[in-house]
């Protein structure tokens, strides 16, 4: 075990040299003199220790442009403010706000007011700096707000994040908001001097929810006019029940633009299924699961990437799988937002205070979740499916450590693995890859996995029945994933083994739980060519199972051994297609736990032995010294 700790810190020290020699500068840009480089500086979990940079344009006349008019740069720039929002991980609690100073300094801002960054984290702070500058548009002189709010580093903090509650809006992110909100006008109270002024505004994960709310706020209030409110978040939690009346969702948000990843964990919660949301214009950004262009789209961005970390750029499907299931799981025990905070609420944040590490939280929540009664039960008729579900993940994850399989999970943790597409420095890679929204954001959110024993020949052809290049597949025990874009067509050719293996197609939406399916068994040694896309949603006919060479083509609906339109559940896609069984994965766990307990006994045993001879030589080495001096 020592030996292995000695490994991975051998590891982490060639990954901090290598970032200290790739460190280079940002690619080139296109000069312009009116552009302010403003330079962002941030940590993040991902990156612990280290203090990341990047830079990002600024200038005065973003704010001479109505907030509802989109403006890409702006929107990188306030990704800049967000993240230097952040509290600096390795500083003293009284400098957490330094880099949001140095940000908004390097822009000319000043009177400064900070808030909460000088104080421990708890589940009822925000922290929060406000400045201006006073800027001229066409129609005069205004006073620019500049409202900073952090979204890293905040530790307990995270626990308002599971306070979903059961009303209109998230309880967690509504409390926070409205300190915030209250800050913000007391600010342009003391500042503004009953003159113009206009508030420039974001945030990054938490912060982003609370920064949403606070625009809300400001417009139902009609404390700013729209014009006036330049508001981007960026993975933006859902934080509004959708079909309240407390908010006027007839009502003009167009000047808060919010920006997620597709797969981004964070922004699906609390989940779209108990009808929550977020208001404003929401942009998502490329994934390799719905985006048919997804490797030149990532080539700018691999590059952004390694400039801020020094490392290569990776993503991982069966990351995004994993966490998808998790969240199919924990609505199937909940099933209403109520029930939610009625029985898991409480025992999630129990889990939160204890943890110290991905696998002490994980202990941490099945401890708590054994001596609540009520989560017990909840759990009992979803056991099988966690336990199937974990048991996969751990497999995989000890097989990897072990060195037994190559790593797919790249040099990052486990929680990391999990959260990796909410990092900052992924979305600034993405960002700040292109000038042009258009060639950014992306609007299909559709996709499919194809489930496949991995005894099943396969070969992915695109629609011109070309091999398509880099197939997108995971390995989940003896099933093979494979991650298409709803939005092409493939054909999947297949080769059957021994007879009797299955195949199953899903249809997903990113953001949303539900799905559907179909299920087919291949005859034994048959041939066969699966034909994409189908559509699940009308008409059930279209594509099918096609048998070569006579290339009979059968309706799914006669072929199809189940085929169902599934409401949020996490009944695995995998299940009777040849996966291996949850307690033969159980088995091979607990056969690698039971080696390395056995090496690390035989270590200690060696080293107790080599212990007791070294103190069996000194007595001995005295005795000679000893004899020496009398002479």
């Amino acid at each position: 075990m020592r030996r292995l700790k000695r490994h991975i810190l051998r590891l982490g020290c060639a990954l901090l040299a290598a970032a200290l020699l790739w460190g280079s500068a940002p690619p080139a840009r296109a000069a312009d003199p009116d552009v302010a480089w403003l330079t962002g500086r941030f940590d993040s979990p991902a990156y612990p220790g280290r203090e990341l940079s990047y830079q990002f344009p600024y200038r005065d006349d973003y704010f001479s442009i109505p907030a509802d008019d989109y403006q890409h740069p702006l929107a990188q720039c306030t990704l800049g403010l967000a993240v230097s929002a952040f509290r600096a991980a390795d500083l003293e609690l009284d400098r957490k706000d330094e880099y949001i100073r140095d940000y908004l300094g390097q822009a000319g801002f000043g009177d400064m007011v900070s808030d909460q960054f000088d104080q421990e984290p708890r589940a009822d702070t925000i922290a929060t700096l406000m400045a201006s500058k006073p800027l001229r548009d066409q129609e005069g002189e205004f006073l620019l707000v500049a409202v900073a709010v952090s979204g890293g580093g905040y530790e307990d903090e995270w626990l308002s994040n599971f306070s979903f509650g059961d009303d209109v809006v998230h309880q967690g992110f509504f409390s926070a908001a409205f300190t915030v909100f209250e800050r913000v006008f007391d600010y342009v109270d003391d500042h503004a001097g009953g003159g113009r002024f206009k508030i420039w505004m974001g945030g990054y994960s938490r912060a982003a929810a609370v920064s949403n709310m606070v625009a809300a706020l400001a417009l139902t209030a009609e404390q700013v006019d729209r014009e006036d409110l330049y508001v981007y978040t960026f993975a933006t939690p859902n934080n509004i029940r959708l079909e309240s009346g407390d908010f006027d969702l007839d009502g003009d948000y167009s000047s808060i633009y919010n920006v997620v990843g597709m797969f981004d964990p964070v922004p699906s919660i609390p989940f779209r299924e108990w009808g929550y949301g977020k208001l404003g214009t929401t942009f998502h950004l490329p994934a390799q699961e719905t985006t048919p262009d997804y490797a030149a789209r990532r080539e700018p961005v691999a590059e952004i990437y390694r400039a801020i970390t020094g490392t290569p750029y990776s993503n991982n499907p069966e990351a995004n799988w994993f966490i998808q299931k998790l969240y199919q799981l924990i609505y199937d025990m909940a099933g209403t937002a109520g029930s939610y905070q009625e029985a898991l609420e409480g025992v999630i944040q129990e889990a939160w205070v204890n943890r110290s590490s991905a696998f002490q939280l994980l202990r941490s929540l099945c401890g708590a979740l054994s001596r609540n009664g009520e989560a017990d039960a909840m759990l009992l008729g979803e056991a099988p499916k966690a336990d199937t579900l974990l048991s996969v993940f751990l497999y995989d994850l000890a097989m990897e450590e072990l060195g037994l399989r190559p790593s797919s999970w790249n040099d990052l943790n486990l929680m990391m693995q999990l959260f990796y597409e909410h990092c900052p420095e992924v979305y600034i890679s993405w960002m700040m890859s292109q000038s042009d929204p258009a060639d950014l954001f992306v609007t299909d959110t559709a996709y499919r996995r194809i489930f496949l024993d991995s005894r099943v020949d396969y070969a992915l052809l695109d629609e011109d029945r070309r091999p398509v290049e880099s197939v997108s597949a995971a390995s989940l025990g003896r099933t093979v994933m494979i991650t298409v874009p709803s939005s092409r067509a493939y054909t999947l050719a297949l080769s059957a083994g021994k007879g009797g293996e299955r195949v199953k197609v899903v249809e997903y939406a990113a953001g949303s739980l539900h799905y559907a399916y179909q299920l087919y068994e291949l005859d034994s040694g048959g041939t066969y060519e699966l034909t994409l896309p189908m559509e699940f949603w009308a008409d059930w006919d279209d594509g099918g199972l096609i048998r070569v060479p006579d290339r009979e083509q059968v309706a799914p609906s006669v072929q199809a051994l189940e085929r169902s339109q599934v409401h949020p559940s996490a009944v695995f896609e995998i299940e009777d297609s040849g996966f291996v069984a949850s307690y033969a994965l159980n088995l091979a766990l607990g056969a690698i736990v039971a080696l390395l307990l056995a090496v690390v006994i035989l270590l200690a045993v060696i080293l107790r032995l080599v212990l007791k001879r070294k103190r069996q030589n000194v007595p001995a080495q005295k005795s000679e010294n000893g004899g020496s001096s009398h002479e």
